[in-house]
């Protein structure tokens, strides 16, 4: 990637939340700190509750900001808007809407279900493998196609962010499996060759490394940044690269940071996180 424009600025953040129970304020992200380039497909990984779905929530515009910048083109996020999109763990379709009214969901919610966003769904169908599965409802779907629909919705409206919160988690592994290869061709198709830029939150490494261009950790929460992980793996990327040494190589190295924030009272500090920034 060749001077890569800043898409993404996440500088100094806090991010937290009031407890209605307790009236207390529980911090989530403390501190953090690190850009996205355009086109760039970035993974987040980090313990179990230590605020990935926090911060993704708050890219989405769903959870205020307490303190600090989060800017994507070069504006601060305040709130939902169309520029951004968010893929679930659960595909969470209208029940009463088949295959392709569920797609067009977002466009029609815009006012762009013209002739150009009609032709825009009928593309992202045969994109996510659903051709003949138009008319279908989601109860007559597997879980796999599910979440394609879901990621087609997504990609429908062409958000210039789009936001991945652990959406193969509750497939098996078979079809995860499928489900991650499918997302590297499906993001690298609607990117028209480039890729979209998409932050993908995971607990599951190997999916991670898999995936993404730059891998970033966290630490436990409240979540501050650990490392900056470079992917050095080619795309296009097949399930062969699994095998590789150098994806096992990544992969170790990510899950031994990650394992080393479990450790009680242990909180890793920043491994020189400007360097391992720099692109």
């Amino acid at each position: 990637m060749n001077n890569p424009r800043r898409k993404l600025v996440v500088d100094d953040l806090r991010i937290g939340h009031w407890s209605r129970r307790s009236g207390s304020f529980a911090l989530a992200c403390d501190g953090l700190t690190f850009d996205v380039a355009e086109n760039e497909f970035v993974a987040i990984v980090g313990p179990s509750g230590c605020g990935k779905t926090t911060f993704l929530t708050a890219l989405a515009g769903l959870t205020p900001v307490e303190s600090g910048r989060l800017e994507l083109n070069g504006e601060q996020i305040t709130g939902p808007a169309p520029d951004r999109s968010l893929v679930f763990q659960q595909a969470s379709l209208f029940p009463w809407r088949t295959v392709v009214a569920n797609i067009e969901f977002g466009l029609k919610a815009q006012r762009r279900l013209d002739a150009k966003g009609k032709a825009r769904v009928a593309e992202l169908v045969e994109l996510v493998g659903l051709a003949g599965k138009e008319e279908s409802y989601p109860r007559e779907l597997s879980g796999g196609m599910s979440q394609r629909v879901n990621l087609a919705r997504a990609l429908a409206t062409d958000p210039d962010l789009l936001l991945l919160d652990e959406p193969f988690s509750a497939l098996d592994a078979q079809t995860r499996e499928l489900m991650q290869e499918e997302l590297t061709r499906v993001w690298q198709a609607d990117g028209a060759g480039t890729g979209k830029t998409a932050v993908f939150v995971t607990h599951d490494v190997p999916e991670a490394v898999f995936l993404a261009d730059r891998v970033i950790v966290f630490s436990r929460g409240p979540a501050h940044l650990v490392e900056v992980v470079e992917v050095d793996l080619p795309r296009p990327r097949g399930a062969g690269v699994k095998r590789s040494p150098r994806f096992q190589e990544i992969s170790d190295h990510i899950l031994s940071l990650v394992m080393s924030q479990n450790q009680p009272g242990r909180r890793t500090e920043d491994h020189d996180s400007n360097a391992a920034l720099s692109r």
